[in-house]
């Protein structure tokens, strides 16, 4: 096959986790559309899709100890899967076993399955791809490019441009924005890693979430209360997931992530296609003094905006970045929790976003990673939210006493909205989370995760990707 170009470090990096562990950084999209599609309509709508996104027809290869993206067929039999939707599953029950079920490496970078309930009028799409194709902000460029197939004027449109190189790019880094910002200190300090329940092989890993969605009003509350404290979005649910588990977990700091997108940070004047993926993560250690939710969200803040302003682009050679990530295949615990927030979805889905009836994007963290990651988004003006962990690797009691308090947290913001800010109510490092009711993590699929054959930890913490 034609060699199209070298993969970023980034890109390179989940290429190899997805190849060494198991589908590691795997994601997969679930969108539901107002139609009940034929398997022959979705069929000839796929085809125009990939001719229009060439990203949709790369392979990756290796060639001299560096991976790259090639030139390969349009999509195969095995990339489209059509049929009902099976009895007594749910939307997210479909998306827990697609998300599990992993591409193999040096195949396909994606599979779309279409699930139809034909009663119900509605046809359910997973969306699944190798992470190094693809960002939050560039997934939902991709998914316009297919509604625009399904339900635009088929016509004739020139395929985009593959996407570039982000190494090749002159990256500018952001301003702390921020008079007096406390610094970062050069090394993070002791803060202890997440140790895994259990260490099982890496094939029988895998991941499930607890989906936390807020309503509307829910959400319109949640608003009121970062505007009138003067808190972006970001911060609150990343302060609300750090309160969360620091009170699940017994703790009173946390190493936190925040994922962040790179494209508005280069200083060529052209943008970048919406293909390809161009983020990073910020790390930096919060500390949680049983202060109020207000002095955690700045602390949260101000870390951030540091870690944001010291990070820099890495163009390790590939195999320094394979070492990388076999390390990481070999911890026994995880480093922190992380946030990932792809906005609003509504304007990436373009003229036919109104058709669109559900949305959630889940990332399949098996565990070398984040101990959890809380995965936000946008749709309609509310707040969509899955708490994604590895199995077994994470106890499925953090998950959930976790998912527990946040919802409790996001209903004492909705209350509190336009009253006073309420302080924590249990002093952290000391609570024990009783058996959770009402919530139902969606479980990874079947045959994976088996906790039998796994071993208590025994090795160092690895770096995050």
């Amino acid at each position: 096959m034609e060699l199209i170009r070298k993969l970023s470090d980034v890109e390179a990096s989940f290429a190899y986790m997805h190849a060494l562990l198991k589908g590691n950084t795997q994601v997969t999209t679930w969108m539901s559309i107002d139609a009940p599609l034929g398997a022959a309509e979705l069929d000839d709508a796929v085809r125009r899709w990939a001719r229009r996104l060439p990203l949709l027809r790369a392979r990756i290869e290796e060639r001299d100890g560096s991976l790259w993206f090639a030139a390969g067929p349009g999509p195969g039999p095995e990339q489209l899967r059509h049929g009902p939707v099976p009895a007594g599953h749910s939307p997210e029950d479909l998306l827990a076993e697609e998300l599990n079920d992993v591409l193999p490496t040096g195949g396909a970078l994606w599979r779309l399955r279409a699930a139809t309930d034909e009663q119900a009028g509605v046809t359910h799409l997973y969306f699944t791809r190798n992470h190094a194709i693809s960002d939050g902000h560039s997934t939902g460029g991709t998914l316009r490019v297919l509604l625009e197939e399904l339900f635009g004027a088929p016509g004739n449109a020139a395929p985009e441009p593959f996407s570039r190189n982000g190494d090749e790019l002159t990256y500018t880094a952001p301003a702390p924005a921020a008079e007096g910002l406390r610094p970062l200190p050069d090394a993070p300090g002791p803060v202890p890693g997440i140790p895994f329940a259990v260490r099982a092989p890496w094939e029988e890993r895998g991941t499930a979430f607890v989906p936390a969605d807020l309503s509307s009003a829910g959400s319109e509350a949640v608003k009121l209360y970062c505007r009138r404290r003067g808190l972006t979005v970001n911060q609150f649910f990343a302060t609300a997931l750090a309160e969360s588990f620091a009170l699940a977990t017994g703790r009173d700091e946390v190493e936190f992530f925040t994922a962040v997108s790179l494209r508005r940070r280069y200083a060529e004047e052209e943008s970048l296609a919406d293909l390809g993926c161009f983020i990073s993560v910020a790390r930096a250690p919060l500390r949680l003094g049983g202060g109020s939710f207000k002095e955690h969200a700045e602390a949260y803040r101000d870390g951030f905006r540091a870690a944001d302003a010291a990070w820099r682009p890495q163009a390790r050679p590939h195999h320094e970045i394979r070492a990388a990530v076999a390390a990481a295949a070999a911890a026994g615990s995880a480093p922190g929790i992380c946030i990932t927030n792809v906005g609003p979805v509504d304007a990436s889905l373009g003229a036919h976003a109104g058709r669109v009836t559900g949305f959630r994007t889940v990332v399949n963290r098996t565990g070398a990673n984040y101990g959890l990651v809380l995965h936000l988004s946008t749709f309609r003006g509310a707040f969509g939210l899955a708490l994604s962990y590895g199995t077994p690797s994470v106890d499925p009691s953090v998950a959930e006493g976790t998912a527990k308090l946040l919802r409790e947290r996001l209903a004492l913001a909705a209350g509190a909205a336009s009253g006073e800010d309420p302080r924590p109510r249990r002093p952290y490092g000391s609570v024990t989370i009783p058996a959770t009711q009402g919530l139902r993590p969606v479980p990874a699929a079947a045959g994976r995760g088996r906790a039998a054959r796994g071993t208590a930890p025994r090795t160092r913490p690895g770096a995050a990707g």
